[in-house]
């Protein structure tokens, strides 16, 4: 796909420019791209919110507790390196994103860089890591309102099946939000993301002096394991890069906001503030509230607990607040994931839009709504897939594959923007710095997960590292052939 001409002239499916008038209306079924004037209604406030709203979601709220199982209290240094690589990868967006205004995003990035049949892989496997990160938000919206109406003894079974019905009415109800429009997509993501942020914040606020009082007691040792084993300097730091490669999925928001480049008012002004600005402003409230989730409470509590693990934020808030606590806490968890699922929904189907239109996903992926102009059968379907993959795996096996896949995409991302950097008048350090790091993570991710492999092997334990050590190298294989046939499908088609 090419880039745009300065004066965002529209253009139809084939990037050939086409009338503003009359005509539009009978270019209204080639897509989104057609109908940039008639759907540019995300100001930066909503672009903001997209992003921001598929960033704080499951990382700060169920991640963490798994984090902390590796890093002890130096999961805090996990969250600001985070931060940091969040910054290198949201600059590669920001001169590529000004420079292919796509809905495609990502995907339209690397087919740019290396040619339809790698593009098209990548698309596919970023899909698959979008149905990943939207599971994770329904699964941790579902276990912390089971664990809000229920209690603590009851049976795990029920407590599953509670948290696989609202976990389903998540997905139905930000499914309707997302069939609806664009413009209803924008304004509800403004407000539960405001609510979600004034709960944070509210937490942090209430909750920052009992944190600077125990911090002596509950951070110290610093560098030390989920059990509080002590580590050395070196060992504690790794295991607070592996925490940082696990939750990494926490930054994947910047990422959405290029989806919506076309619909995106002022765009050369608005993407860059809004991606940035996603990133700091996360960073900062996720430093915040590790600090004093694990200043103010003995995180041994969680750390060694799978199922605590889960809702690892809300028992933190226990020591302080007491019931009270654990219920605010629940419910800024259930508006952040409903508002990452609601944003990772929104961007993911246009993804998806883009690549039905390139031939790269079978065609009708690309039918829009004749109200609503969404590509409402790229919604339903990954609304649809999302639902089973929340009801199959668990946390631990959704944040890993989650994880992994981001890790990958955001290293190709940043070596996109390396090779694309003349066209994009990008600086050569930053995307080299941000691909050889997220190449390293990358790799630190999958070291540490052969090594539970291994573990668990010996023990006759074939658990959740497992299951991802299988599903990822089967998934790249299996979205590499599809992506390649379908390519070679949709072009003997138009020869014919």
């Amino acid at each position: 796909m090419n880039s745009h001409d300065e004066t965002n002239t529209p253009l139809d499916s084939k990037d050939q420019p086409i009338q503003t008038s009359s005509k539009l209306i009978e270019v209204i079924d080639t897509g989104i791209v057609s109908q940039r004037e008639l759907s540019k209604e995300l100001g930066f406030k909503e672009a903001l919110s997209i992003g921001l709203g598929g960033t704080i979601g499951g990382g700060v709220f169920s991640v963490l507790g798994i984090a902390v199982g590796f890093a002890g209290p130096a999961a805090i240094l996990s969250f600001a390196f985070g931060g940091v690589l969040g910054l290198l990868v949201g600059y590669s967006y920001v001169k590529l994103a000004l420079k292919y205004q796509s809905a495609g995003g990502s995907y339209t990035y690397a087919r740019e860089a290396f040619g339809e049949y790698f593009g098209g892989a990548f698309g596919w496997l970023l899909w698959t890591g979008y149905l990943a990160s939207c599971s994770l938000y329904a699964y941790t919206f579902g276990s912390f309102f089971a664990h809000m109406i229920l209690n603590e003894h009851t049976s795990s079974l029920v407590v599953d099946i509670v948290s696989g019905v609202f976990a389903a009415t998540l997905i139905t109800l930000a499914t309707v939000i997302n069939l609806v429009g664009v413009k209803e997509t924008g304004k509800s993501q403004n407000i539960i993301v405001l609510i979600k942020v004034i709960i944070l914040f509210g937490f942090v606020a209430i909750t920052i002096p009992a944190a600077i009082k125990n911090a002596p007691e509950h951070l110290t040792p610093f560098f030390a394991d989920g059990e509080r084993n002590q580590l050395d300097v070196i060992t504690g730091l790794a295991m607070a890069v592996v925490g940082t490669s696990i939750l990494f999925v926490a930054f994947e928001g910047m990422e959405l906001i290029p989806n919506a480049s076309e619909e995106i008012q002022n765009p050369e002004k608005n993407i860059p503030r809004s991606i940035y600005g996603t990133v700091i402003i996360a960073t900062i409230i996720y430093l915040l509230v590790a600090f004093t989730a694990l200043g103010g409470t003995d995180y041994t509590i969680f750390a060694g607990d799978p199922e605590k693990a889960e809702y690892a934020l809300a028992i933190a808030a226990t020591p302080v607040l007491g019931k009270t606590g654990f219920i605010i806490i629940t419910l800024g968890a259930l508006f952040s994931t409903a508002s990452a699922f609601n944003a990772s929904l929104y961007g993911s189907s246009r993804m998806t839009y883009v690549m039905a239109r390139d031939g790269i996903f079978p065609r009708f992926f690309k039918t829009v709504s004749k109200k609503g102009r969404v590509p409402y059968i790229s919604i339903l379907s990954i609304s649809g897939l999302t639902l089973v993959f929340t009801l199959v795996l668990d946390l631990r096996q959704i944040a890993n594959l989650a994880s992994s896949i981001f890790l990958l995409l955001f290293a190709i991302i940043s070596l996109s923007s390396l090779i694309l950097r003349k066209k994009t008048k990008a600086n050569f350090i930053i995307p080299l710095v941000g691909f050889l790091l997220t190449t390293a993570l990358f790799g630190i991710f999958l070291w540490n997960l052969i090594g539970q492999v291994i573990v668990d092997v010996s023990e006759n334990n074939f658990g959740d590292s497992f299951v991802t050590i299988i599903l990822l190298p089967l998934l790249i294989i299996v979205m590499t052939i599809g992506s390649v046939i379908t390519i070679k499908t949709q072009k003997k088609k138009l020869q014919n």
